[in-house]
């Protein structure tokens, strides 16, 4: 994230656990909002007010909203992705883990999810109970947008094999068990959630919320969630 911060150009892996690796650019935290995926910049027409960025990253989408006159509050569980939003001007930015959110009722108007942060927690009852703690610090027309996938639209064997293997094991076959690593760090094993829109909405509407619209091409989509 320091390194997206300065300009310095160069490429991490995500390791899956059964040995996948997909290459990404340092850069890609830092995109102006040109360079954005179609849906992102779709739905962030929707976002208003005071706005959560969980899982700031290097502030791409929070300093976005900031320049265009947003009070914006960043969180992260790494201390370099804090410190990079801050080096490139985001006021507020705060290391904390979205199991753990610290704000009053009502702070917020809207909860920004993308990179598939609606599933940071990995598993449903926790992002469950994540939903529930949004409902609280958001205001009675708070909004959600929430990044995931519908990983069923693929025909990529090495995916089919991994949802069959985690069908085996009674596990959702968006369930993703990964890690990260760049310049020779490798960050500990972590599970990630892609939910399907249907998962999305049974999950919202067990935590107060409703999926009112998405913007999809292909598995990768961006769900907007209103307060039922």
């Amino acid at each position: 994230m320091r390194d997206a911060a300065l300009g310095i150009s160069g490429e991490y892996y995500i390791e899956r656990d059964d040995g996948r690796l997909e290459t990404l650019s340092t850069l890609d935290y830092v995109r102006p909002i040109l360079e954005w995926n179609e849906l992102e910049r779709l739905a962030i027409q929707h976002a208003k007010g005071n706005v959560l960025d969980i899982g700031c990253g290097a502030g791409r989408v929070a300093i976005y909203l900031q320049n265009l006159g947003h009070r914006v509050v960043g969180i992260d569980m790494a201390p370099g992705a804090v410190e990079a939003c801050k080096m490139r001007g985001l006021r507020d930015a705060h290391i904390m883990s979205v199991a753990g959110l610290n704000f009053p009722e009502s702070t917020f108007d809207t909860v920004i999810m993308f990179g598939n942060n609606f599933g940071l927690l990995g598993d449903d009852e926790k992002i469950i109970s994540m939903l529930q703690e949004l409902h609280r610090i958001t205001t009675p027309d708070g909004i959600i947008l929430a990044g995931s996938a519908e990983v069923e639209k693929t025909d990529d064997t090495g995916h089919l094999r991994y949802h069959e293997l985690n069908v085996s094991r009674n596990k959702p076959k968006g369930l993703i068990r990964l890690r990260v690593k760049y310049k020779g760090f490798i960050d500990d094993w972590v599970e990630l959630r892609l939910a399907s829109p249907n998962e999305m909405s049974v999950l919202a509407e067990r935590s107060g919320w409703r999926l009112d619209r998405k913007y999809q091409r292909g598995g990768p989509y961006v769900g907007l969630l209103v307060k039922s």
